[in-house]
């Protein structure tokens, strides 16, 4: 008995050795990042949930930039599908919010940020033009969607990144008198 405790103690300490560290963005964080002077361009941001966006496609459109088309209740629907733990970057900084882009395009980016009633520590929410339900609306690809899952999705950074900091280290070489013949001595 005591050595299945004992495994069980040791197993469970090797995996959450094995988890890297993660620390949700919020307002704090943002603030600690700001305050070293690190630009919010330069983290690396992952999602933390699976997000789903949808639209129509109307008869008269012909293209689908990204995503799949599903037929579904006799519509036609382009459906972009975003997963858990994807990494993304930041294109924009605006005072209350980011611009995470998770693919390389032109508006190919999602919007996180502060909510109304949110606290400096909680984390940035993705967030919509505007809500129809429990969908938000939003712009991508310069077209309209509306996000099916993941509405209350977040994004993070590695801990790792906050903590990180720049070292420079010299050593003094040190300075000798040096003799000028032209200089009387006493």
């Amino acid at each position: 008995m005591k050595s299945n405790i004992l495994l069980a103690i040791i197993i469970s300490a090797a995996l959450c050795s094995c988890s890297s560290s993660r620390i949700y963005f919020s307002t704090q964080v943002r603030q600690k990042v700001e305050n070293t002077g690190t630009p919010l361009t330069q983290l690396q941001y992952y999602i933390d949930r699976d997000v789903e966006l949808s639209r129509e496609i109307l008869k008269d459109e012909t293209k689908v930039t990204s995503g799949i088309v599903r037929f579904e209740n006799g519509k036609n629907l382009n459906i972009i599908t975003l997963k858990r733990n994807t990494p993304g970057v930041c294109t924009k900084v605006l005072p209350d919010k980011v611009y995470i882009s998770f693919e390389i395009g032109d508006d190919k980016y999602l919007t996180f940020g502060k909510t109304k009633f949110a606290t400096d520590s909680d984390p940035y929410k993705i967030l919509a033009n505007s809500w129809i339900g429990n969908f938000g609306a939003i712009t991508y690809e310069g077209k309209k969607y509306f996000i099916h899952s993941g509405t209350d999705a977040s994004i993070f950074i590695k801990s790792s990144e906050l903590n990180s900091e720049e070292i420079n280290k010299r050593q003094m070489k040190g300075r000798t008198i040096v003799n000028n013949p032209s200089t009387p001595t006493n």
